[in-house]
């Protein structure tokens, strides 16, 4: 028992001194293992302190893929890399953790459901007919965690990435295409981005009905129109932006000048150049670049 009394003698100045080193210490003298959020780009690059991702909600779900619970992490946890403390569970669990980021942040543009199964979580945008929502600016990221007594059995990071693009239309000329269309020049045109699917399964992965957007744009020069800052949109190939007046399309593009498909990539903006010339014909010009550019300019 001296003995015993002694080496924990010893022992505890070093244990001391690892608390203070890794900011934490099991008494089985094991690693204390983290898990925490990491928020990445297009490219991988971690953002994670960059507060692109204001919150995101943790649906985690048992070894059989049964709902246990949702954990809502703010921006202050997330850009602080703070840890996610999973000890109220017992060891030898694996949890699977579906992440969402920026889930109706800005109002309620998406619909979650109520899973009891992993396979049954959907995140789906709110829709009135054929016409979609904008969503946020998702980010969706799915790990595994295997639970030990008090923790977990390795440091892990739940890697979440962004799910939606966006697009910024804006003619030039427009007056010239109006008249080729026998419509007024001083009509009033909407303008509609055709289309993508509904929603996303538990994977992350595309799912639901075809689904447009109305795009908000206002007019700034003329007859000439230009949305308003950039129009969020789920990921879709083949895209079409749509000019309406009096509920009527009358022109619809996919391609540019080149025969490029349109289409939305994540986390970036595909701007769409529509000019007229005094003809009536279109010339398409798309460009897409990061978020975060500049709109005005653009020189193709």
């Amino acid at each position: 028992m001296k003995r015993i009394s002694f080496i924990k003698k010893l022992l505890f100045p070093a244990l001391c001194l690892c608390a203070l080193v890794t900011g934490c210490i099991n008494e089985d003298l094991d690693e204390c293992y983290k898990l925490r959020l990491k928020v990445v780009n297009q490219n991988g690059e971690d953002i994670t302190p960059s507060g692109y991702v204001k919150h995101t909600a943790l649906y985690i779900f048992d070894e059989k893929l049964n709902y246990l619970e949702t954990r809502q992490l703010d921006e202050s946890f997330i850009t602080s890399r703070d840890e996610i403390v999973l000890d109220n569970y017992p060891a030898s669990r694996k949890l699977n953790i579906v992440a969402w980021g920026n889930l109706n942040v800005l109002g309620e543009k998406q619909d979650v459901s109520e899973a009891q199964k992993i396979e049954d979580l959907k995140v789906m945008l709110k829709t009135t007919g054929e016409q979609a929502s904008q969503p946020d600016s998702l980010y969706f990221g799915i790990e595994q965690v295997q639970t030990k007594s008090g923790g977990i059995t390795e440091n892990k990071e739940v890697v979440i990435h962004p799910k939606t693009g966006s697009v910024t239309v804006q003619t030039i000329n427009l007056h010239y295409g109006l008249r080729k269309y026998n419509i007024p020049e001083n009509a009033e045109c909407d303008f509609a981005l055709n289309k993508t699917l509904s929603g996303f399964d538990y994977q992350g992965e595309q799912i639901g009905d075809s689904v447009y957007y109305q795009l908000n744009a206002t007019r700034y020069s003329g007859v000439d129109y230009k949305t308003n800052e950039r129009q969020n949109a789920c990921l879709g190939e083949k895209m079409g932006v749509s000019l309406s007046t009096n509920g009527e399309v009358f022109l619809t593009v996919d391609k540019d000048d080149n025969g490029n498909e349109i289409k939305t990539s994540p986390s970036e903006n595909t701007f769409v150049l529509l000019q007229f010339a005094e003809d009536g014909n279109l010339s398409v010009k798309v460009q897409v670049r990061p978020w975060g550019g500049v709109d005005d300019h653009i020189e193709f």
